[in-house]
């Protein structure tokens, strides 16, 4: 990646006095993401979330925790109504199969082409339950250890039908600790397909791209002849670019409050832009054309 000297950074800067923003409000190609945002956020010790993703009063999933601070018996686990299903992975230990949510990155494609879709047994022998935290992560297939900004990929039913969600989860070491953030799903069909299956969608998609942060309220953000401008940043910022596809392309560290990204080997197109400020963890991701 090409380094910008003070010089060039302002005869840059000096270019896009009069650009638009090409922020945030690009509109979704096939327009049949359906999002909620869980305001306020929900979870914690003893909590169960009933997941009706297109709110037909039909439960679809339930995110459930149990407490038991007698044992080795706390967790936290995904349970799927009879037809619906989940990313995930299995292992077999003790007689049993045990099922494991995948916790996927951001842009992950979810439809299905996905290889792991399980809706079996999981934690428990009694119950469909696809663990995310047990007893602290002593399970070693638990992705969901410490981890901010993950989700599930959830595939349900509507009228017979398939349909793709996602839902994003804050989870901490401690399996008690956990938040549901927001989910979306697909409303549309896919064609050509013999039975009704439905249109994929990718790991926040449809959402606000990222947690909205006062740090970055006044943040501003050009994209010219493959160049990208920041203005008004957080003393120190890190950044990410990815594709459509959740590919990581460039990343790299800021010290001051503006910035110029060179982006001239990239192809034109649409691209995620994520900034994460070092100090208070805050992050937004918006989506940029080049």
């Amino acid at each position: 990646m090409k380094k910008t000297t003070p010089k060039k950074l302002s005869k840059k800067l000096a270019q896009y006095g009069t650009l638009s923003l090409a922020i945030g409000g690009l509109v979704d190609v096939n327009g049949q993401i359906v999002y909620t945002d869980v305001n306020p956020d929900v979870g914690g010790a003893n909590v169960t979330y009933e997941l009706d993703l297109n709110k037909d009063g039909i439960v679809d999933f339930e995110i459930i925790n149990n407490l038991d601070s007698s044992s080795f018996n706390d967790w936290l686990a995904m349970k799927a109504a009879p037809g619906n299903s989940i990313i995930g992975q299995t292992s077999f230990s003790f007689g049993h199969y045990f099922y494991f949510a995948k916790a996927l990155n951001f842009g992950t494609i979810i439809s299905q082409n996905n290889s792991s879709w399980y809706s079996g047994w999981g934690v428990n022998a009694n119950s469909s339950y696809f663990e995310l935290n047990y007893s602290n992560c002593i399970d070693s297939l638990s992705q969901w250890c410490d981890v901010t900004d993950k989700y599930l990929g959830l595939r349900f039913q509507i009228d017979g039908n398939t349909h793709y969600g996602w839902a994003r989860l804050d989870v901490a070491l401690d399996q008690n600790n956990w938040i549901l953030k927001d989910y979306a799903y697909n409303s549309g069909l896919a064609t050509g397909r013999v039975r009704a299956e439905g249109a994929s969608i990718k790991a926040g998609e449809g959402g606000p791209l990222g947690i909205d942060d006062n740090l970055f309220s006044n943040v501003k953000i050009t994209a010219l002849n493959k160049t990208i401008a920041l203005f008004n940043l957080p003393q120190s910022t890190n950044y990410r670019l990815f594709s459509l596809a959740g590919q990581s392309i460039l990343d790299g560290k800021i010290v001051g409050n503006t910035y110029v990204i060179e982006a001239n080997t990239l192809s034109n197109g649409v691209y995620i832009l994520e900034l994460k400020d070092e100090n208070s963890k805050g992050i937004i991701r918006k989506k940029i054309v080049l």
